[in-house]
Order: structure tokens, then C-alpha cells, then sequence
């Protein structure tokens, strides 16, 4: 695999540091880019803008007849390395992030396959998680950025009576849910298969992971995944939930994505238990919390938590006693799995985090937010106009991605 300027510049664009002299490319990120994509294709893709334009639009950016960038442009958007829509019956391409995006479409993409490409991709793509988030740690220190959030499972604020009466509609998953129209279930769990890939899968369901909104109509367009009801849909996350795995959704009031994730291989997940970096993921409204009174010591909630948050304690050094159960708030995302499953005593429940910061209204908001935690500006009155953009766009906009206003194809 050869690495040529082109490949470089990708590199770069992936992890937004293009045309910088302090850019940090590791060769894992390289070996990464050169294997997917040919020196020509990394050309094209690096001239992507992220709004998606015509194929003589991009032509014209590449200085290249568009005779022969289309053909490139539609080989990548059919392997699911770029986007690639129709607008009003028009093929547009974007481009797209490497994750969450390129990662996740090849992982979808091979349907639950092995074959050695997707080996290979799981392999370098490893290798470049492991070492770029050691790298960045430091560096998002600080950084309040919560492009995700954690929702409870419903269970959990059912079981806790005092949440039940507080609990916003963006923290009830049911509500999530009914607030929406277009549902779809994905071929597989990206980041379960790649662990499965290298040889270190859970054994948990890979079945389980969805969309909603416009983002399930593309999932569909695109033969990554299938089209369900809400019945199917739900009866899936009952499932996921049985089986352990945590609500994870985009950090938005009607999201898009709805993963079903595990702490050993959801790459989002380890970032916060693994490599320690609490702010990319808003952790949900609620915590857990054990009245001691109540609880049997059986374990069954550390046995659960896919954070490590919970540990089995004696009461006093010199306790004979059975040991209990003890929650780090620190560790703890309030994902509710330790409440629905503590079906004995309901000695575990959930109570209002003190900190939490309620999602974004809408993606103008959403990105703006993130926009100024990664630039460091600190500025009240764009927060003001972020939130006031998102309101006018919530009430008079006919164009919507996810929620009741959504209107499917």
C-alpha cells in the first residue's frame, strides 16, 4: 500500500486537520486510507465539501471532466465511502466522516461477513483508534463536546417513582420513539462485528442497532438495513436491553441514530471507560443510586454495568455480612441497566443528575454548540441564537430529519 499526497490530504481531512504544519497523521491513519481508497479516489474524496454537491460541481473543484469523475463518484458512493442522495432526482455526493461514518457503513456494508477486506479494514482501523485516542486525550481536556447521549432504558424510569414524575420527554425512550414515523434495524452492530472480526467479539446481539427519521430512509435506500415498524423496533431494544446493551443516540431532542452498545467494543463507550475521556458523551439525566437497606449483595447489578461503575463493598472493614453494592457516580452514565435488572429488592433506582445539559433542538444547534467547546468560544449570545435559529426552524421549516414532523418518502 503505497502513500501519496493524495492519501495524506484525505488523512488530514479525517481528522480535520487539513493543510496544517502540527497536523498529527499517524501511519496507522495512512495505512488506513491508502488500503480503502486508490491515490485517484483520495483525490476526489479530499475536494468533497460536506453539503453534497452535483458531479459537475465536484468536476469542476478536481479540474477534471465530469465524464470522468462521475463514474469515481458513484463507485464510491455505491461502497459507501462517500454520501451519495438524490435531490429532487438529482445524484448529489458529500463527504463523509470516518467515524462515525466510513467505519460504520464498511462494517454494515459486509452484512456480517469476514471476508479478508473486511479483516483488514477492522485491523487498521483498530490500530487507529487505539492510537489516536491516546493521542487526543489531553488535548480534550476540558472540552464539554457531548456529540452523543445516553438514554435510559424505559424499564429503569418506570422502576424509579420520583424520576417517573420529573423525567423530560427526551429522556423517556418510549416518547423518543412515538415522536417519530420512519424506523429501520441494521444489518449489523458496527462495532461488535469488528471485534468479531478480530477476534474478540462479546457474543452480544448484533441485530439490534436501528435509525430513525430520514437517517432509517437512507439506511434503506442504501441495502444497510431493513425497513420495521415501531412494534419490531421496539421489540428489538427489549432485546438489546435484556441482553445488556445501553441506549446511545445522537445528542438531539428527536435523534437519528439509536444504537444499542455494549462497553467492551462500542468504540464511543470505550472512549469514556477505556481511555477516560468523560465528554464526548453527554451521559443521560439520571444516575443510579442503591438504598443499602435494600440491597442483597447478589451482584447482579456489577454484573450488568457496562461501565465498571459498580463494585461489591462490605458495609465496615469488619463486617461478616454479605458485601453490597456501591455505585462511582463518576463512572456511572445512568444508562438504567442496574435497575431493570435488580428485579428482587428495587434496591438500585434512578435520581436526577445535578449537571445534566438537555440535548440540542435541533442540528443548528447541535453543531454550533459543538462548534464553539471545540474552538474554545465562550459566547452566551450565540448560545441565545443557536437556540432561537433552532425554534424558527422547529416551527416554520417544512424540512425536518427526525421527529413528528418528519414526513418519510
Amino acid at each position: 500500500m503505497q502513500v501519496t499526497p493524495a492519501h495524506r490530504s484525505l488523512a488530514e481531512k479525517f481528522v480535520f486537520q487539513q493543510g496544517r504544519e502540527d497536523a498529527f497523521i499517524p501511519d496507522s491513519l495512512l495505512d488506513l486510507v491508502s488500503f480503502v481508497y486508490t491515490e485517484e479516489e483520495a483525490e476526489i474524496v479530499s475536494a468533497l465539501p460536506f453539503v453534497a454537491l452535483p458531479a459537475r460541481a465536484i468536476a469542476r473543484r478536481v479540474k477534471r471532466p465530469v465524464r470522468e469523475v462521475r463514474p469515481i463518484l458513484e463507485s464510491l458512493s455505491d461502497r459507501l465511502l462517500i454520501v451519495g442522495l438524490q435531490m429532487k432526482g438529482i445524484p448529489v455526493y458529500g463527504f463523509m466522516p470516518l467515524a462515525p461514518g466510513v467505519f460504520e457503513s464498511q462494517m454494515i456494508r459486509s452484512n456480517g461477513g469476514d471476508g479478508e477486506y473486511y479483516k483488514e479494514f477492522s485491523r487498521l482501523f483498530e490500530a487507529f483508534y487505539e492510537e489516536f485516542c491516546t493521542w487526543i486525550k489531553p488535548r480534550l481536556e476540558g472540552k464539554d463536546l457531548r456529540f452523543g447521549r445516553i438514554i435510559p432504558i424505559q424499564q429503569s424510569i418506570d422502576h424509579s417513582p420520583g424520576v417517573s414524575v420529573m423525567a423530560l420527554p427526551s429522556d423517556r425512550f418510549l416518547e423518543t420513539v412515538d415522536r417519530n414515523n420512519s424506523f429501520a434495524l441494521v444489518n449489523v452492530c458496527s462495532c461488535r462485528h469488528e471485534a468479531d472480526l478480530l477476534g474478540k467479539g462479546c457474543g452480544k446481539p448484533k441485530d439490534v442497532c436501528s435509525a430513525m427519521g430520514r437517517l432509517a430512509d437512507v439506511v434503506v435506500d442504501k441495502g444497510m438495513g431493513r425497513r420495521v415498524s415501531k412494534e419490531e423496533f421496539l421489540d428489538a431494544k427489549m432485546r438489546a436491553a435484556d441482553s445488556g446493551l445501553v441506549n446511545l443516540v445522537d445528542n438531539l431532542e428527536n435523534p437519528l441514530q439509536v444504537c444499542s452498545c455494549c462497553g467492551c467494543c462500542c468504540g464511543a463507550l470505550r472512549i469514556l471507560s477505556q481511555f477516560n475521556i468523560p465528554t464526548i458523551i453527554a451521559k443521560s439525566h439520571f444516575e443510579a443510586v442503591i438504598d443499602p437497606a435494600k440491597c442483597i449483595g447478589c451482584g447482579t447489578c456489577e454484573e450488568i454495568c457496562p461501565m465498571d461503575a459498580v463494585t461489591m463493598q462490605k458495609a465496615t472493614p469488619r463486617a461478616r455480612k454479605k458485601k453490597k453494592a456501591a455505585i462511582d457516580p463518576a463512572r456511572c452514565i445512568g444508562c438504567g441497566l442496574c435497575v431493570y435488572k435488580c428485579e428482587k429488592t428495587r434496591a438500585v433506582t434512578l435520581r436526577a443528575r445535578e449537571d445534566y445539559k438537555p440535548p440540542a433542538k435541533s442540528m443548528v444547534e447541535f453543531t454550533m454548540s459543538r462548534l464553539c467547546e471545540v474552538k474554545g468560544i465562550e459566547s452566551p449570545l450565540l448560545d441565545r441564537v443557536g437556540l432561537g435559529v433552532s425554534q424558527l426552524l422547529d416551527k416554520y421549516s417544512p424540512l425536518h430529519i427526525s421527529g413528528p414532523k418528519y414526513r418519510p418518502k
